[in-house]
Parts: structure tokens; C-alpha cells; sequence
């Protein structure tokens, strides 16, 4: 799983992708959609190319399908394509009451109990998807695994916002994926369902804009070469870090900074600067990194550790 691909060159006939900050909610439009794992990007650059009235953003994590999707989007003006985990990020970079409806269409249905938190059962992503959703709006899955369309209609249909309105067998769909249409060719199904939020629903952020640490030591060079390879992790083993090399201009320091929470990876530098008689650390502003909680638990671990 991953975080927020940095590694995306922003060429002019990329100009669809976008880079979210830590600390602030993308903008959203009158109408604004959402789609969530988008792949090639086939369907949502027909649906934003037939719906000329709405807004749409996509969500995709991995990075080859989204630059797939941005070269058959250039020059579209209602898209937006984000490379990054909606199942840790969806709450992060959106707020409350966003869109008018979600759509998800052929979801990997993660079989065995270890892998029920990847689910959009999981109770942290449907939580994050009810708060996005406006009363009112609209959540759409469609599917090919049966066993998992029900789970979802009947797990998401107890969800204390959502309501179960629509579960239905091989509609009739005016855009259909290339996959969609080699399954019906098949004989196999096609399950759609629809889910409306019907009250006011909200969730706890996890990530924060900024976290600076002054310390009181000076810190040389054998300091900071003494943190490589030291890693950590929570109790709960869903938080994990581990500090890279290093970069020096003689002056200030950039710790190369490894971290996963719950499989949301980010790779980032730590800037370490001298700060009247001390030194700061801080996220460097090269970084896109989103201060989750191991990011809060890097960036403390450095700083106890150069204050010895």
C-alpha cells in the first residue's frame, strides 16, 4: 500500500494530477463526485467527459494506472486524479458534507479474516466514507463477487448514516469498463448497489499540519549517522519507522525517514537545523508527508534521541 506518490513529474500533460498538503481539505465545487480506485481510468474519463456539470476527483494507488488515467484526461477541466491510499487518506484530504455521491466499481473483495481491514466493510473506511458523503448523497459500488456485494449490502446497510437503498443484478449501465464487459461476455454477474446518507455523520481526523521539536543539544555529523537503520514501532504493531541516510550542506541535517501506518507508507525527510543554541526538527518542506501518528513518533524518537 502507499501514501502520496511524490515521484509523479508534473509535465504539462499531467496537469490533472493532483498533490494534496498536510493540514488542508481539497477544495470542493457545487456537485462534486468521487471515484475510488479507478485503474486505467477507461470510466471516469468517460463519465467526467459525459457529465460536463460535475467535479470529479479520483482516487488511485497505483502509480502506473494513474499516469494511465491522466494521459487519456488531458485537456479535461471537471478531473482531478490523486495517487494515494483512499482506505487510510479519504478523511484526511477531504472534509465533511464533500460529495454529492462516491462511486467504487470492482473492489478487490480481500478474502480471509486476515485481510478484513482492507474491506470497504472496514469500519475506519466506512466511517470515513460517511462523513464525506452529504446528506443526501450517494454511495455506489459495483461488483462481480457476489459473496462480497452482500457482505457490503448488509454490513454497510447497518452503518448508523447509511441506508441500503438498491441492490440489483446486471444493470444496465451507460459506461461499462473493459473487464465488466469481458465478464458479461461470460455469463457472469454484475451486482450494483446504492447506499444514500441519511443523517449528519462526522469522524476524527488523524493527521495535523504541522509538529516542530527544539532541542537543547548540538548535533554533529556522528549524531546524525548514529540514527540510521534505528526503527520502531507501536504496540499495536499498525505504526511503523525506521530513519535512512543522511544529507549535510555543513550546516542543517535531512534525515531520510521511512513510516507505515496501517500500511499507508510515505517516504520523507526529517530537516534538522540549528535554532538559536540548539537544534529544530521538522518535517522538511520538500516533503508531502501527511504527520500521521508515525510520522508524530519519528520525528519524537529523533529528537529524544539527539537530546541525550
Amino acid at each position: 500500500m502507499g501514501g502520496i506518490n511524490s515521484n509523479i513529474q508534473a509535465r504539462p500533460q499531467y496537469g490533472v494530477i493532483l498533490k494534496p498538503e498536510s493540514g488542508f481539505f481539497l477544495p470542493v465545487k457545487a456537485n462534486t463526485q468521487l471515484e475510488i480506485g479507478f485503474g486505467n481510468g477507461e470510466f471516469t474519463v468517460r463519465y467526467a467527459n459525459l457529465n460536463p456539470g460535475i467535479f470529479l476527483y479520483g482516487i488511485e494507488i497505483s502509480q502506473s494506472c494513474v499516469l494511465r488515467c491522466a494521459r487519456r484526461a488531458e485537456g479535461l477541466k471537471n478531473l482531478k486524479i490523486i495517487n494515494t491510499d483512499a482506505r487510510y487518506m479519504l478523511r484526511e484530504i477531504f472534509a465533511d458534507e464533500s460529495f454529492e455521491k462516491i462511486i467504487m466499481q470492482f473492489p478487490c473483495p480481500w478474502p480471509g479474516n486476515g485481510n478484513a481491514h482492507r474491506r470497504v466493510t472496514a469500519k475506519d473506511f466506512s466511517d470515513g466514507l460517511a462523513a464525506v458523503l452529504k446528506v443526501g448523497g450517494i454511495f455506489e459500488m459495483v461488483s462481480d463477487d457476489e459473496d462480497y456485494s452482500r457482505e457490503v449490502w448488509n454490513i454497510l446497510g447497518k452503518h448508523e448514516a447509511l441506508n441500503a437503498e438498491e441492490f440489483l443484478i446486471n444493470p444496465q449501465r451507460e459506461i461499462t469498463t473493459k473487464y465488466e464487459r469481458k465478464w458479461l461476455e461470460q455469463g457472469k454477474n454484475i451486482f450494483a448497489l446504492t447506499f444514500r446518507k441519511i443523517k449528519n455523520f462526522t469522524v476524527s481526523r488523524r493527521t495535523s499540519q504541522e509538529m516542530h521539536i527544539k532541542i537543547k543539544n548540538h548535533v554533529t555529523q556522528n549524531d546524525i549517522d548514529g540514527l540510521k537503520n534505528i526503527s520502531g514501532k507501536d504496540e499495536n504493531k499498525k505504526s511503523f519507522w525506521k530513519f535512512g541516510k543522511n544529507f549535510t550542506d555543513g550546516e542543517k541535517f535531512l534525515l531520510e525517514t521511512l513510516t507505515s501506518d496501517d500500511e499507508f507508507e510515505q517516504k520523507f525527510y526529517i530537516n534538522i537545523s540549528p535554532r538559536d543554541e540548539g537544534f529544530l526538527l521538522r518535517l522538511d518542506k520538500t516533503s508531502s508527508a501527511f504527520l500521521t501518528p508515525a510520522v508524530r513518533s519519528a520525528l519524537s524518537e529523533a529528537a529524544e534521541r539527539l537530546a541525550e
